[in-house]
């Protein structure tokens, strides 16, 4: 039995589009957030509901094709069914077939195949506590300080669901087993310099025995990235880890030069843009997840 809390839905969903935005970015791929109402205040499961909906919305901006958009949009709660629905509608593909997307959400998906894209409405159960009519724009965060625990809960699952060496890697080896092998060997030698900030894309070149333009092509193909913003990815990636992880209680200066950043203000900014989040935050996060 999962344990329920009241809050309001609208700033919920609308910060977990905002800490998605980076990532939509990244994929070239447009993400707003749309709502009915400006506010929905109801009593809601968070591990399920956080859980379940991250996933999803991260797997549709995966497999939404460059320069299409996703909406996610918000309506009022039903009070006779106790359900709200929350709206992710893709353009330029349909998706409507993909096991992947369909088994992020164990119960109350909705999937509609549209003209040029798809459809998923999520049926949330709640215990609607009344709602408010007026028309909601897209703009605004939601700020950690604010809501910690629903802060935490999202900044857990963008560590573990998305954008992440190990996923590509698995994309990889879905192509085929030599792909997979290859981003293996990169993804070795980027870590095994990940703390040299002299090491660039030329060196990682050499030590795959190819040229600037192979390397450029092979990377590109496999992670949608150039290679110098795949080492980047990299370095930012493993201070993620390394900034969430308690055991190690490290700060933000020395994360910085962990992963080869000679700059702690160019880390921060690389950081931000990458992950929508002050590596600062992340620190924060270890005292409430």
């Amino acid at each position: 039995m999962g344990f329920h809390v009241t809050a309001d839905l609208v700033p919920l969903f609308r910060g977990l589009v905002t800490g998605l935005q980076p990532y939509a970015a990244a994929q070239e791929v447009g993400l707003v957030f749309e709502s009915e109402v400006s506010h929905l205040q109801a009593s809601y499961n968070p591990e399920e509901t956080l859980s379940e909906i991250t996933v999803l919305l991260s797997r549709v901006i995966t497999y939404t094709p460059q320069s299409y958009q996703v909406t996610v949009s918000i309506g009022q709660c039903n009070e006779h069914t106790g359900r709200c629905l929350l709206a992710i509608e893709n353009t330029g593909v349909d998706l409507s077939k993909l096991g992947e997307l369909l088994s992020s959400i164990k119960n109350g998906l909705l999937v509609e195949r549209k003209k040029s894209g798809t459809r998923f409405t999520v049926s949330i159960p709640t215990n609607a506590q009344g709602s408010f009519l007026k028309k909601e724009d897209s703009k605004g965060t939601l700020l950690p300080k604010k809501y910690p625990n629903y802060y935490a809960a999202v900044v857990k699952r963008l560590t573990t669901h998305f954008s992440n060496t190990d996923n590509m890697v698995k994309a990889a080896e879905q192509k085929s087993s030599t792909e997979g092998v290859f981003l293996k060997k990169v993804n070795a030698v980027i870590q095994s310099h990940i703390s040299n900030p002299d090491f660039k894309v030329d060196t990682l070149a050499d030590a795959m025995a190819l040229s600037r333009t192979q390397l450029f092509r092979k990377i590109k193909a496999l992670t949608q990235m150039s290679p110098q913003r795949y080492l980047r990815f990299t370095r930012l990636e493993k201070a993620k880890g390394l900034l969430q992880a308690k055991d190690k209680d490290l700060n933000v200066s020395e994360v910085c030069y962990e992963v080869g950043f000679a700059s702690k203000s160019h880390f921060t900014r690389s950081f931000q843009k990458e992950f929508g989040f002050n590596p600062s935050d992340f620190v924060k996060s270890r005292n409430v997840t």
